[in-house]
């Protein structure tokens, strides 16, 4: 039994006791609130820094010039930002958040209104160091991007005494990296707490009410992700690459449900070389979108983000305009990048989003109970990316090469 399937069973097992619990003994139960929040906690401060050193060590290590890496920008940004639209347009006409208005005291704010200019302004730091501090996502990714260039551009002009010195600390960025990413994934084995103690609080103050709405929940979710999969992969696969979804699924049907069952896009990398090496796309194409690109093509989370964001929102009764809406979208497609291959990706991401944001991230712990289902669409969404991604790009090069369809 790998980690992933246990942890799962160890979330079902805390929703049951917890409810459980609710029901049987509401004030003993109330007790254990304060868990989910301290879990949330630990995963947003053992997440920022490593936002900080994925992206350094992304700049540092991955050197790739000219225009293949352009080309896979273009499509990832384009599939993102298609991905979070979806999500974004079917929370604001299903308004998912009526179903989870037993959420409303956890997520309750200061103000009843979100303002783009106030976002902006929680983004500018004040030292180098409060970015961490805070937990700013968007400033942490914006000064590691400026500290990663900076370095590559001090680099160029070392001698090479100074060369060596310079490959060493781009060694002690990976091992911190490392350490934070290992640091995270014990915690993420925390979370069973945190819905234990949030499925007790909700059904002591609700009873069984509100996993009708959890469930719903879940469905939208969904089918946001079916959306975007049927309607903008296949497109870019008939109307641009010039194949057959028969073809197309022949090969990709063994990586995706792989993905799906592991719960994990990064596992099943081999197979879905392998299926784009039967698919004749080429290995420039492919070891460049699928690998180097794997912190990129995470539609699925991005869409997760966007959809689950606005549904708290509307849970607790708080407005945000299109504009803050927006700057939120792209405040999901930089965190997702930044937290890439992690177990729970998607929550971690979220968690990131919600306090960059200054939204309470408490209500996120029953949202975990049903995160497994919708971490395995996820994965099986990355992947789906990955493989649409890797032809797209190897399509694209064929053509500037002046080959034919």
């Amino acid at each position: 039994m790998t980690a992933i399937t246990k942890n799962i069973r160890w979330i079902i097992l805390a929703l049951i006791a917890g409810a459980a619990l609710g029901l049987s003994f509401p004030e003993t139960a109330l007790l254990f609130t304060p868990l989910a929040k301290f879990v949330l906690q630990l995963i947003k401060a053992a997440a920022t820094p490593l936002v900080f050193f994925a992206v350094l060590e992304a700049i540092l290590r991955y050197r790739v010039a000219g225009s293949d890496f352009f080309k896979l920008l273009v499509i990832t940004l384009i599939n993102a930002s298609i991905a979070i639209s979806i999500g974004l347009f079917i929370a604001n006409v299903t308004e998912p958040g009526q179903y989870l208005r037993f959420l409303a005291t956890d997520v309750a704010a200061a103000t009843q209104n979100i303002d783009l200019f106030d976002m902006l302004a929680k983004q500018l730091p004040e030292s180098v160091v409060q970015p961490l501090a805070d937990n700013s996502i968007m400033p942490l990714v914006v000064m590691a991007v400026a500290f990663g260039f900076a370095w590559r551009r001090v680099r160029a002009r070392q001698n090479p005494d100074t060369l060596q010195l310079m490959e060493r600390g781009e060694m002690w960025i990976s091992i911190a990296r490392d350490i934070c990413e290992t640091l995270l994934i014990w915690i993420v084995r925390l979370i069973p707490f945190a819905v234990f103690a949030a499925s007790a609080k909700v059904t002591a103050e609700h009873g069984l009410h509100p996993f009708k709405g959890l469930g719903q929940y879940v469905a939208l979710c969904l089918l946001g992700m079916a959306i975007h999969m049927l309607f903008t992969y296949s497109s870019w696969l008939v109307l641009f690459v010039r194949v057959s979804l028969r073809k197309f699924w022949q090969y990709a049907l063994e990586p995706v449900f792989y993905a799906f069952s592991v719960n994990s896009s990064l596992v099943a990398l081999p197979l879905t070389l392998r299926a784009l090496d039967n698919l004749g796309v080429s290995r420039r194409a492919s070891t460049l979108a699928a690998c180097v690109g794997t912190n990129l093509n995470n539609d699925g989370i991005i869409l997760y983000e966007g959809f689950t964001l606005l549904a708290l929102v509307q849970a607790s009764g708080i407005e945000m305009s299109l504009a803050s809406q927006a700057f939120a979208a792209v405040y999901c497609i930089v965190a997702a990048m930044g937290v890439a291959g992690v177990p729970e990706a998607g929550v971690v991401a979220l968690t990131l989003v919600l306090g960059g944001l200054g939204i309470p991230t408490e209500a996120l712990a029953l949202l975990l109970s049903v995160d497994w289902i919708i971490a395995r669409a996820r994965s099986f969404m990355n992947t789906h990316s990955d493989l649409v991604g890797s032809m797209i790009l190897n399509r694209w090069i064929d053509l500037g090469q002046g080959k034919p369809a």
